[in-house]
This record gives C-alpha cells, structure tokens and sequence, in this order.
C-alpha cells in the first residue's frame, strides 16, 4: 500500500507517526511525507532537522514551502490566536494548499492527515484542504493524533481506532532530530522522551482513526 503523510510543519509527521515509517517504507516508493508550512524567513534550521530526521527511512519527502502562521502575524498575532478558528484571509491559503496536494494524493492508496482537533490552525488549514484535494478520488482517508498536544478522547463521534505495534526506539530516534523543537518545547531530550513514551505508551502503538462511514463504505 502506497501512503501519504501530510504534516503540517516539519517534525509533525515524525512526531505524530514515526513508530510506523519501518513499516510502511518496506516497499519502494510506499510513502511519502509532504510537508505544507514549512516556509518562512526562519524556516531553513527546520527544513534541515526534518530532512535529517527523514532521511533515517526510505521515504519521499515533499515540502510545498507555504508560511507558518507565526509569519502571519497580521492575521494571528499570539499563541493563543494559533489555537483558534482559521482567520477569513486564510480562505485562500487553504485553496493553495488543497491545490498544491492534489497531485501528491494522487500517487497513493492511503492518506494519512492530522486530527487537528484543538491543536493549531496550520493543522486545521493542513486537513480540511487535504480533504478537499481528496474528495472525488479512490483514495482512503485516516487521520493521527498530533503529538505533543492532548490526544482525543478514543474513537470520539464516529471514529473508530485501531492500534498498531510500533517501533519505539526508531520513533524516538527519529523524533529527537527535531533539536530546535525539542529543546524549545521541553526543555531537552530527556523530558521529551519521556512525553513520546507516554504518548505511544508500553508496549508502543500507534493509533489509526478512520471515520466509520468510510469503513463501511471500504467494506462493500
């Protein structure tokens, strides 16, 4: 099965699903990670942490290079603001987006596309354009809990979630690539560790959410 990740800034994709990269890169051209807001003026040491994180598995790595919200100020001037509904100028960036995923979608069976419940609004932007450039097409849909931010409650309204063993050693590896973030973030490596085991929990998995009208549909 072909896959396709989308993450909205770099690391997210590893953060979020990097237990199961091993797994799903075991065929050639199996997966592809594509990357939606990691443009910017001060995007570069970022850009450079998700290539090295990436290149620890055969994957195809994409960035469309499109701003983070911090570089929009004028529309979310503080973290808070971040965490809120997507701003009316940001209509367009979503049509952007949609359009520059589309052809990428087009080369899987499987997109794999944030929750992004109550988490940031790139996430938010990053899925409901996703599932626009997806809509119309064979391709099945599943969603991840993004960490570091509080996961779901399971299931939730008409999701139904699947556990995967995962690797955590390689998970972990590949999170602590992410130098800039994990020192930001936590402090350090030590305390971030600790918070991905407690996200992936023990042994590791990784969640799959589907909507449990997709899976019927699948099913017939």
């Amino acid at each position: 099965m072909r896959r396709v990740v989308v993450s909205p800034h770099p690391d997210d994709a590893v953060w979020s699903c990097g237990g199961m990269f091993g797994a799903w890169a075991a065929d050639p051209d199996a997966l592809t990670v594509v990357t939606v807001f990691d443009g910017g003026p001060a995007a570069a040491v970022r850009r450079a942490e998700d290539a090295a994180a990436l290149a620890a598995w055969p994957v195809r790595a994409v960035g469309l290079g499109f701003p983070d919200a911090v570089h929009r100020e004028d529309r979310y001037p503080g973290p808070l603001s971040r965490r809120r509904a997507v701003h009316p100028d940001d209509a367009g960036t979503a049509e952007a987006v949609a359009a520059a995923l589309a052809p990428y979608l087009r080369e899987g069976d499987l997109l794999l596309l944030p929750l992004a419940g109550r988490t940031h609004v790139d996430h938010v932007i990053a899925r409901s354009a996703a599932e626009h450039a997806a809509a119309g097409t064979d391709v099945q849909v599943a969603y991840y809990a993004e960490f570091p931010y509080r996961p779901p409650l399971p299931g939730g309204p008409g999701m139904e979630v699947t556990e995967h063993r995962a690797d955590f050693s390689a998970w972990l590896r590949g999170a602590l690539a992410y130098r800039s973030q994990v020192t930001e973030m936590f402090g350090g490596p030590l305390r971030f560790g600790r918070a991905l085991a407690g996200h992936a929990r023990t042994p590791a998995v990784w969640r799959e959410h589907r909507l449990a009208a997709q899976d019927s549909a699948a099913a017939k």
